[in-house]
C-alpha cells in the first residue's frame, strides 16, 4: 500500500489534499494519514480531519523534524502543493517528493507564478506536476495540463484546483502500478526563476497612467485581488486599493476623473462614489474599491 502525506501552505493546496482525501475513501490500495503545515497556514482544518489523520506544524526550514514525521509514519510519496519552501536534500533523496507548479513548466518558474503572466498579457497557461530537486522548479516532469487564466486570480485557483486534482489522482495510481515516468525539462537557461512580486510591485503611479492601457490595468487588478496586495494608487499617504474596474468610453458629466495631469485629494476622493481612470485608450470605472 502506498502511503501519502501532503505539505500544504495555501488554501488551493489544502482543496486539493481535502480532494484527494474524499477519493481516499474508494480506494483500499493507498492511504493519507499526514499532513504538514506551518505555523501560519492559510487556511481553516474542519474537525473531521484533525480526528482522521495527524496534523504536524512544522517550521518549514526544519528539515530534520520534516524527514522525523515523514520516516515516522513510513510515507512514500509526498505532495509539497502550495509549498513556498526549497525542501531540503535529505527529503529528496529519500522520498518521492512532487509539486504542482501553476505555468508550463520551464516557463515562469519561481514566485507568483499567475501574477507575472496574467500581468504579461498571457491567456493561457497550465498545471505542470513535477519531481523537486533543490533548484527551483527545475525538476523532472510528471506531466502537463492547459488552463485558461480568464477572471480574476482567484477564479484561476478554482480552476487549478480541479485540474490539479484529477492529475493527483492519475499520478497516485501510477505509483500504486509502479508506472511513474518523468521526462526532463528543456531550455531551463532560458527561463530562469522570477522573482515573487513585492507589495510595492502593485502601485499604480498617477503619471504613467496616460500609458497605461485599460488592458494592461484590468490585468493587473484581476491579478491582485484579495488576499494579495491589491492594485492601488497612492494618494495623500494613503492608498486608493483598486478591486474591480470596468471599461468605458465616455464619463457621465458628474464623475471624479483621475488622470496623469489632474491633482488628487483625500477628500474629494471621500466625496465621490462614481470614480474613473482616465487611461491611454479611455477609461476605467472603479466598481470596487476602497481607502487604506
Amino acid at each position: 500500500m502506498i502511503r501519502i502525506a501532503f505539505a500544504v501552505y495555501r488554501q488551493w493546496g489544502y482543496d486539493i489534499f481535502k480532494n484527494i482525501l474524499e477519493y481516499q475513501k474508494k480506494r483500499k490500495d493507498f492511504v493519507i494519514d499526514t499532513l504538514i503545515v506551518t505555523s501560519d497556514y492559510q487556511f481553516r482544518i474542519n474537525d473531521r480531519i484533525k480526528k482522521q489523520i495527524k496534523i504536524y506544524i512544522i517550521d518549514p526550514n526544519n528539515t530534520k523534524k520534516l524527514h522525523a514525521a515523514l520516516s515516522k509514519n513510513r510515507i512514500d510519496l509526498v505532495f509539497w502543493y502550495s509549498w513556498s519552501w526549497i525542501v531540503g536534500k535529505p527529503l529528496l533523496d529519500d522520498f518521492i517528493c512532487l509539486c504542482l507548479h501553476p505555468s508550463l513548466l520551464p516557463r515562469y518558474r519561481g514566485g507568483t507564478p499567475i501574477q507575472h503572466q496574467i500581468i504579461n498579457g498571457e491567456k493561457m497557461s497550465g498545471v505542470t506536476i513535477f519531481k523537486m530537486t533543490q533548484n527551483i522548479d527545475a525538476g523532472l516532469i510528471y506531466k502537463q495540463e492547459p488552463m485558461s487564466l480568464a477572471g480574476n486570480v482567484n477564479n484561476i485557483f478554482s480552476r487549478m484546483v480541479d485540474i490539479g486534482t484529477i492529475m493527483t489522482k492519475n499520478i497516485i495510481q501510477d505509483a500504486i502500478d509502479n508506472n511513474l515516468t518523468f521526462i526532463p525539462q528543456k531550455n531551463l537557461d532560458k527561463y530562469p526563476p522570477n522573482k515573487r512580486r513585492a507589495p510595492m510591485q502593485s502601485e499604480i503611479k498617477l503619471g504613467e497612467l496616460n500609458k497605461t492601457t485599460y488592458e494592461q490595468l484590468y490585468n493587473l487588478v484581476r491579478a491582485l485581488v484579495d488576499p494579495y496586495p491589491n492594485a492601488y494608487i497612492e494618494i495623500d499617504n494613503r492608498k486608493l486599493l483598486i478591486q474591480f474596474v470596468e471599461r468605458h468610453n465616455v464619463v457621465p458629466g458628474k464623475a471624479f476623473v483621475i488622470s496623469y495631469n489632474n491633482p488628487v485629494d483625500l477628500e474629494s476622493l471621500k466625496n465621490n462614489k462614481d470614480i474613473y481612470l482616465k487611461l491611454k485608450d479611455g477609461y476605467a470605472k472603479l466598481k470596487k474599491f476602497k481607502i487604506k
